[in-house]
């Protein structure tokens, strides 16, 4: 009998991981509010629904006779699949408990600090609470909704004149209300994606990553990283340290960190998919398929990697976004790149908002050297022109 799996999310970030399942001869059935999205398309079965309600998901899946249940590329979709998970007995998901500590902001720095995780000092405000005394805390200050992602709703305060405001936006950014101030380091940003197994490390990557057009929302990036060995090798112990605390299932744990020298300093993970087609730059460079590995481990699959590319080629991505509201009508390029491959997210004439709410195109890059490499993707935006409705925002 055909075995039955619950794909929970339906945007194009989970197209590929809908395309690793279907390629086991599995059933899939889609969930998601949105008829629009892209993977309905693909599934044998959708249910249109608002999957953040995790009561709403339990009652689905008990009537579903599902073997697999799968979250996809964003938090509430991962916390929901956990829930119902715990429920109703499926492996290889984390405690909500454990969950909980890894997807939202607080409970990770209350983790970090009990366990001595190098991790920015931070306070926290829980519910309407005024913004406290800062401590001793140095300025500048993050202040960031403890729930959110893209960096909507986080600020750079210089001073406490600056406070008030910023706790205000991080609400309204927040479904809980609660709220992360925390000291602003100064480093390079990175991410490390690393494949678990048996509460170990089986596979890992490193990447550099940019903000360009709308800060802390990552829209640049590249593999493989410049991070000396040094630095690889102190965050991998970092986060392998991490693993055997929370007891992590078999799985995919992201991570973003900062870089200062030999310093290293843990921001915040996630154990779903980063989304934005994150998994596919991997895959250029190495020659794997990133979907498929996390597949392969939720559904307690034998775990191997063997890089079809060694050494890595050398590939960047974007996200192409705009500071302001606009219509797209066309972009265009001149990236120093005789391959550049672009995934077309937004149809001409439909209204794009402002960065960090849509974007209109993800678009890869190879190239030949190291050097090219890091000196392009950095400043991908100024190789950008976007056409619009409006006028030129090149």
């Amino acid at each position: 009998m055909t075995k039955r799996a619950l794909l929970v999310g339906s945007n194009f970030s989970a197209v590929p991981l809908l395309f690793a399942l279907k390629r086991r001869g599995l059933h899939i059935s889609v969930c998601g509010n949105r008829p629009d999205e892209p993977c309905h398309a693909h599934a044998d079965q959708s249910h249109f629904m608002d999957y953040s309600d995790p009561n709403a998901l339990l009652s689905l899946v008990e009537n579903g006779d599902f073997d697999f249940i799968v979250p996809t590329g964003n938090d509430v979709a991962y916390m929901s699949t956990t829930f119902v998970a715990g429920k109703l007995g499926f492996p290889r998901f984390d405690s909500m408990e454990t969950a909980t500590i890894i997807h939202t902001k607080q409970a990770f720095r209350r983790f970090t600090e009990r366990n001595d995780i190098p991790a920015p000092r931070s306070v926290r405000l829980q519910g309407d609470a005024p913004p406290i005394e800062t401590g001793a805390l140095r300025y500048p200050l993050l202040v960031k909704p403890s729930d959110s992602f893209s960096g909507r709703g986080v600020t750079k305060v210089f001073d406490r004149t600056e406070l008030a405001a910023a706790v205000a936006d991080a609400r309204r950014n927040s479904r809980s209300a609660e709220v992360v101030i925390e000291e602003f380091i100064e480093g390079s940003l990175h991410s490390h994606s690393a494949f678990i197994k048996d509460q170990e490390i089986a596979f890992d990557v490193f990447v550099d990553e940019y903000c360009t057009v709308y800060p802390y929302q990552v829209d640049s990036s590249n593999h493989p990283s410049r991070l000396c060995e040094t630095v690889r090798s102190k965050t991998r112990a970092i986060m392998a340290r991490v693993v055997k605390l929370l007891r992590l299932e078999d799985g995919l744990i992201h991570t973003q960190f900062l870089s200062n020298g030999d310093d290293v300093w843990i921001i915040e993970c996630m154990r779903r998919c980063p989304g934005d087609l994150y998994g596919s730059l991997v895959d250029q460079s190495l020659g794997i398929d990133y979907a498929d590995l996390v597949i392969t481990l939720l559904l307690g699959e034998a775990f191997s990697v063997t890089p079809r590319f060694e050494p890595p080629l050398f590939f960047g991505r974007h996200t192409i976004t705009s500071d302001t509201p606009s219509t797209p009508f066309s972009f265009s390029h001149f990236i120093p790149s005789s391959d550049v491959r672009i995934a077309q997210l937004k149809t001409t004439g439909k209204p794009m908002n402002a960065a960090p709410f849509d974007k209109l195109a993800i678009l890869y890059a190879r190239f030949e050297t190291r050097d090219e490499m890091l000196k392009v993707t950095p400043d991908f935006k100024t190789f950008i022109s976007l056409q619009t409705l409006q006028g030129d925002l090149a």
